[in-house]
C-alpha cells in the first residue's frame, strides 16, 4: 500500500514538473514572438521614456535571438537589459520588481479572500440580517469597476479630500502626499485595496466562497460529522478549502494582469510596470524575464493548490 502511494505521488510530481516546464517555455516563446512581430517606434520616440539613456556615440544595443536567450536561461542567466537600464543584469531588475509586485498582489488577494470569507460566513450564519445583504450588494456593485478606473477615483478623490481638509485646518498634509507615493504604508495599502476590489476580484471570491460553504453544508456527511463531534472549522477546512485553494490559484493570473494595469497607472516600479516599459522600449531580455517570472508564479501557485487538495482528499492518494 505504501509503495503504491509513493508511486502515485512520484507520477503526480513528474506530471506537474513537466507541465510547469512546458508552461514556462510557452510563455517565453510567446513573449518573444509577440515582441518581435510588433511594429517598432521611431528612434527618438522612446528616448524620453528611458531610465538610463544610451550614451552619445554608443552603438545601438542588439536584442539576442530566442535560441541564444534560452540557452543562457537554462544556466540561470537571463541576459542584460538592452534599453531600460542598458547593460544591467536582468536578474537584478527582476528581483527588485518582483518583490514589490508579489507583495502587492499577495496582500490584495489576502484582503479579498479574508473579506469574502468573512462576508460569506456571516451571510450563511445570519441570513436574516439586512445589513449583510446591503454590504454584499455594495461589494458586487463596486467590484464591477475596472482597476484603472478605481485607481483614477482613488487618486483624484483622495488627493482632493486631503487638500480640502488641510485648507480647512482639519489636518496637515501627510508626508506621502500627493498620492500615489510608494514611500509609505498608507498609499501602499490603498493600492492593495484597489487591486482587491477591482476587476470583480472581491465579488467573484465572495460568490465562490458562498457556493463552497453551501455545497459543504448540503453534503450528507455534514450532519454525521457534527454528531460525531467534529469541530466546525475543521470540517470546513478539509471540505471547502481544497476547492477554494484551486480557485485562488486560477485567479493568480488575473491578479497579476491587474497588477500590471495598477503599476502602469501609478508609475510604481514593480514587475508589471517593468514589463510595460520593456514592451514599450522593445527590451527583449527584460520582457522575456518578466514573462518567465509571471508564468513561474502562476505555476507555483497551481502546484501548491493541487498539493493542498492532494493532502486534504485521501481519495486522491488511493484511499477509500
Amino acid at each position: 500500500m505504501r509503495s503504491n502511494s509513493l508511486r502515485t505521488l512520484a507520477v503526480w510530481g513528474a506530471r506537474k514538473v513537466l507541465a510547469a516546464i512546458l508552461v514556462l517555455w510557452g510563455a517565453s516563446l510567446l513573449g518573444y514572438v509577440v515582441l518581435r512581430s510588433a511594429p517598432g517606434p521611431g528612434p527618438g520616440a522612446l528616448e524620453s521614456l528611458r531610465m538610463t539613456p544610451t550614451a552619445p556615440g554608443a552603438p545601438e544595443p542588439h536584442a539576442p535571438g530566442y535560441g541564444s536567450w534560452l540557452r543562457h536561461a537554462l544556466r540561470a542567466d537571463l541576459g542584460r537589459s538592452t534599453r531600460i537600464q542598458q547593460g544591467r543584469p536582468v536578474v537584478h531588475l527582476l528581483a527588485a520588481a518582483a518583490r514589490r509586485s508579489l507583495c502587492l498582489a499577495g496582500a490584495a488577494m489576502l484582503m479579498a479572500a479574508l473579506s469574502a470569507m468573512a462576508l460569506a460566513w456571516a451571510r450563511l450564519t445570519f441570513p436574516q440580517v439586512r445589513l449583510l445583504r446591503i454590504v454584499s450588494g455594495l461589494v458586487h456593485l463596486s467590484s464591477a469597476l475596472p482597476v484603472f478606473l478605481l485607481v483614477y477615483i482613488a487618486v483624484i478623490l483622495g488627493n482632493r479630500v486631503l487638500s480640502a481638509g488641510a485648507e480647512q485646518g482639519l489636518w496637515s498634509l501627510p508626508p506621502w502626499f500627493p498620492f500615489p507615493s510608494r514611500d509609505h504604508w498608507i498609499p501602499w495599502t490603498a493600492a492593495a485595496a484597489v487591486l482587491a476590489l477591482g476587476d470583480g476580484l472581491l465579488a467573484d471570491m465572495y460568490r465562490r466562497f458562498s457556493a463552497e460553504l453551501e455545497r459543504t453544508r448540503a453534503n450528507d456527511y455534514w450532519i454525521g460529522a457534527r454528531l460525531l463531534g467534529v469541530a466546525l472549522h475543521r470540517l470546513l477546512f478539509r471540505a471547502a478549502l481544497p476547492g477554494l485553494a484551486a480557485y485562488l490559484s486560477r485567479r493568480t493570473a488575473f491578479v497579476l494582469g491587474s497588477t500590471v494595469v495598477l503599476e502602469s497607472a501609478l508609475g510604481w516600479p514593480g514587475l508589471g510596470y517593468l514589463a510595460w516599459r520593456a514592451a514599450a522600449e522593445r527590451d527583449t531580455p527584460v520582457l522575456l524575464g518578466c514573462a518567465l517570472v509571471m508564468a513561474l508564479v502562476v505555476r507555483v501557485t497551481a502546484v501548491a493548490a493541487d498539493a493542498f487538495r492532494y493532502w486534504a482528499d485521501p481519495r486522491l492518494r488511493g484511499h477509500p
